[in-house]
């Protein structure tokens, strides 16, 4: 694949759920991802239809407020709080045709196993969908897919655990089955390095360790696949934890 030219802007809609979205206090992986490309000097525009964090402080959802750690970078997005594939795939096409990214980075599912409890077969049928109508609003789109992140549920229930691997797993499959020479498919190994003990403030969404974790997937995929900025230094740097009083809800 070739090397993008350096004066060429990469318009890059990152789509996912509240792992992706952020809430009250984040950093997010998003500004971990935007803040290393451009270090390399990736002219990076991240795009989508929102710019927001969850407000995780107020009972309510989709009450999204901009209280990031660090507002000083492109926050556009398509994340949502509990959104999953099988609402997502309904609505890509318009997005992709709207906001015109050239890659597509993908981190969607959890919620399609626990809160839709949708089988194997139906979660494969909807990614296979998702995929489908993303290319519809471009037919020359390029999808890095994210794998299902380790939760706390997880590492606690075994069946549950076994039907994150068998998700992973057929994202694999279907990513090798429908990329095209046009519209390449490839896999960020986001769950590699992430533990939910260490890497979650709650037991399933990222704290700063995690958002580094998470961003550094990405950042290796497309610097492997795509020659696009560069793999993520190793070992993590230590950086500044969220307080918990940014996350406690309020009547």
């Amino acid at each position: 694949m070739s090397q993008p030219a350096a004066a060429d802007v990469i318009k890059v809609m990152i789509v996912g759920d509240s792992i992706s979205h952020g809430s009250s206090g984040d950093w997010t992986w998003r500004y971990r991802l935007y803040k290393h490309l451009r270090h390399h000097g990736v002219n990076l525009d991240l795009v989508g239809p929102k710019n927001d964090l969850d407000a995780i402080t107020t009972a309510q959802t989709g009450d999204g407020d901009r209280s990031y750690a660090d507002p000083d970078f492109d926050t556009d997005h398509d994340a949502q709080w509990g959104r999953p594939y099988c609402v997502e795939m309904n609505e890509i096409s318009a997005k992709v045709a709207e906001h015109r990214p050239n890659y597509l980075l993908v981190l969607l599912g959890i919620n399609d196993l626990f809160w839709y409890d949708h089988g194997a077969e139906q979660n494969e049928a909807n990614l296979r969908t998702f995929i489908g109508n993303a290319r519809t609003g471009n037919p020359a789109l390029r999808l890095v897919l994210g794998t299902l992140l380790d939760t706390h549920k997880a590492t606690h229930d075994p069946l549950f655990n076994a039907r994150v691997s068998d998700f992973n797993r057929r994202l694999i499959l279907v990513a090798n089955d429908l990329q095209t020479q046009r519209s390449p498919i490839v896999i960020a190994a986001t769950h590699a390095e992430f533990v939910a003990s260490a890497h979650t403030w709650d037991g399933t969404h990222p704290n700063a360790q995690g958002e580094l974790r998470i961003a550094a997937a990405f950042a290796d995929t497309l610097a492997g696949q795509f020659k696009i900025g560069a793999p993520y230094p190793r070992p993590f740097q230590t950086v500044t934890e969220i307080l918990p009083t940014a996350k406690t809800v309020t009547s």
